[in-house]
């Protein structure tokens, strides 16, 4: 640190710095910006730094009068709040964000349910990932209440009606989807007698060579892992079949 960018406080006695770093400079403006209740969550560590710096840089006063009531009164998740800040950046009412965090869950459950089923899982992403979200995290939902509650009533409907087309009878044990091959649908082949095969669990050929079967498990095993948003009981189903047939 230069010599320009420290002086002596004469009160304290103490250095100071001149913070000339845009990104901290942003940083610092969006703390200072926060209400005093927001500040003293960060003080005391009941608030990440990054969500504070967010809340500070997005939301009014007002509004972060109102995200913080509305977080404490709802018990939002964590892995949630981030959503629900957003949507309050945009204006967006309490109702409205309420349903925009209950589509995220029905979209968790509807993707569990159909993951192994390439069409189902190809129109998911179209209602889901290419309409809802880009329109809501571009801030591009209806203004109108009426207008904005019939757009999520109908993405709604539609997440529902892709859950309630996978076949029953494979939804508790739905494997994983294999991006890469558009084979498999939501018509699967027969399960085998004696367990469910391991091409068929991984999604590929049963000409495939040994290469081809060990590059698609080590993508599965990263598509399916817990700590990727994965299901468990898929990545262990997928493992022991790889393992007992090496």
């Amino acid at each position: 640190m230069s010599k320009e960018d420290q002086e002596a406080s004469p009160q304290t006695g103490r250095s100071s710095m001149l913070v000339t770093d845009v990104y901290l400079l942003d940083l610092i403006q969006a703390i200072s910006n926060l209400i005093p209740i927001w500040r003293r969550r960060l003080e005391e560590g009941l608030v990440r730094l990054d969500f504070a710096v967010e809340v500070g840089k997005k939301l009014t006063p007002k509004f972060q009068e109102r995200l913080f009531d509305f977080l404490h009164d709802q018990s939002i998740p964590k892995k949630q709040e981030s959503k629900a800040l957003l949507a309050f950046s945009f204006g967006m009412p309490e109702w409205a964000i309420l349903e925009i965090l209950r589509l995220y869950k029905q979209a968790d459950k509807t993707r569990e349910a159909i993951v192994m089923y390439n069409d189902l899982m190809d129109r998911f992403e179209k209602i889901f990932h290419e309409e809802f979200e880009y329109q809501f995290l571009a801030g591009e939902m209806p203004k109108d209440e009426q207008e904005l509650s019939d757009i999520l009533s109908h993405y709604q409907k539609s997440l529902q009606t892709l859950y309630e087309q996978s076949p029953r009878s494979h939804t508790s044990r739905a494997y994983s989807r294999m991006y890469s091959d558009s084979s498999s649908s939501s018509h699967p082949p027969a399960e085998p007698a004696g367990g469910q095969d391991l091409y068929q669990l991984l999604g590929i050929s049963q000409h495939a060579s040994r290469e081809d079967m060990k590059k698609q498990y080590r993508h599965l095993m990263k598509v399916l892992h817990p700590d990727s948003g994965g299901s468990a009981y898929l990545f262990n189903l997928v493992k022991k079949a790889y393992e007992a047939e090496k």
